[in-house]
């Protein structure tokens, strides 16, 4: 992925997923992600585990707090 793709996949995760997992605890996001794997086989290996990194990433930096407030 280019430099403008992976921003643009961090804004988007952002802006839809951030808003819904800012008060959930690890474990929660983790059987979230799980549950969505099985649900879609076709998602790259690893995916899950990329998504939940990116996730308590943004979680914790105060560069996406804005997106707490939607």
């Amino acid at each position: 992925m280019t430099k403008e793709e992976i921003e643009s996949f961090k804004i988007s995760i952002a802006e839809t997923i951030l808003p819904h997992v800012k008060n959930m605890n690890d474990k929660r996001i983790k059987e979230i992600i799980s549950h969505v794997e099985k649900s879609n086989p076709g998602l790259p290996e690893g995916f899950g585990n990329m998504l939940f990194e990116q996730l308590v990433i943004m979680k914790n930096s105060s560069k996406y707090l804005h997106y707490f407030n939607n």
